[in-house]
């Protein structure tokens, strides 16, 4: 078959023939016709990346959209090296229909990015209806994919933090606030809707902002008449090259904060992925979930697709007749 492959670690990938694969029990045989190129994909090409293939070559991608035998169209997860999704055939781990009216570009483009939107609210922050939420470094299709999830999942309030040049494309949130002010002022309006209630966090930034904002917390939680069991879930899902944080004991022994994670150890079980990719699907056909249509490029053209999603914003999905 034809797929695209990286022979060696730090080269861009090849189209090129690859073995067929043989499908073993549990998987299902998909011919391909769609697979976004994620940030992930071309970290792990270079070789800088906590998921490492296990063998070289291999196929890059880890989703898309594709065909199964009888006909039905279906969004996959790929699941065994070194067989990705960029490829004519993939043996799937499993599968969810689409609706017709979705894209298959779009599905291929936005599912993974509304999943990690939507896994840390529903099952690391357990988001109950009518909570607020505060999105932490809400810029670009994340926060705004985390923004609809959150109303979606039925939170009451919706805040925002972001570069005010961000915040100028994010209509439709309750409140917002500009992370280029000063620490000092930053951390009054933190501390400011802290003392209103704030229920969930969902950190896409980590470093000294949410320093300032753990600090917010404590100083809320002084002076707060919130009853003494409310606590703020703040689940972080930023990647493995952010700043770290300086954390002070008293940022969680004097506040009600809850500190978590959200990647691939939290993840849910393969039938309840499947259960929330069956949501992200209905929303998309309904309407509620939608982003800019990505750019769409032939396989055979992946050097220069390659570059493309590689600038800072381009969401490319590879296709294949």
């Amino acid at each position: 078959m034809r797929a695209v492959v990286v022979q060696q670690l730090g080269e861009v990938p090849r189209f090129t023939e690859f073995r067929d694969p043989e499908p073993r029990a549990g998987e299902v045989m998909v011919r391909v016709c769609a697979a976004v190129i994620r940030p992930a994909d071309l970290a792990i090409a270079r070789g800088h990346h906590a998921c490492m293939p296990l063998e070289l070559p291999y196929v890059c991608g880890r989703d898309g959209v594709g065909y199964l035998v009888d006909g039905r169209r279906v969004y996959f997860r790929a699941g065994r090296s070194p067989f990705g999704a960029m490829a004519e055939f993939v043996p799937a781990q499993w599968v969810v229909p689409i609706p017709d009216p979705v894209a298959s570009a779009d599905a291929a483009a936005l599912v993974g990015p509304a999943l990690a939107a939507w896994l840390p609210l529903a099952a690391r922050a357990d988001l109950a209806p009518g909570e607020t939420v505060l999105i932490l470094g809400a810029a670009g299709l994340a926060g705004r994919l985390a923004m609809q999830a959150a109303r979606l999942q039925g939170a009451g309030r919706v805040i925002v933090a972001a570069h005010r040049i961000d915040l100028q494309t994010m209509p439709g949130a309750d409140a917002q606030i500009d992370l280029g002010q000063a620490p000092s002022l930053l951390q009054h309006a933190f501390a400011t809707h802290a003392a209103d209630g704030i229920d969930v966090v969902l950190d896409f930034v980590w470093g000294e902002t949410l320093e300032l904002l753990l600090s917010a917390l404590v100083q809320a939680d002084g002076v707060s008449a919130l009853p003494a069991d409310h606590a703020t879930r703040v689940v972080s899902v930023v990647d493995r090259r952010a700043a770290s944080v300086m954390l002070a004991p008293m940022a969680l022994r004097d506040s009600r904060a809850v500190l978590m994670g959200c990647g691939a150890a939290s993840h849910p079980p393969a039938e309840d992925l499947r259960f929330l990719v069956e949501d992200v699907l209905g929303c998309m056909h309904a309407g509620y979930l939608s982003i800019d249509p990505p750019g769409q490029v032939p396989m055979s053209e992946v050097a220069s697709a390659w570059r493309q999603a590689g600038e800072p914003g381009q969401r490319v999905v590879l296709t294949l007749d």
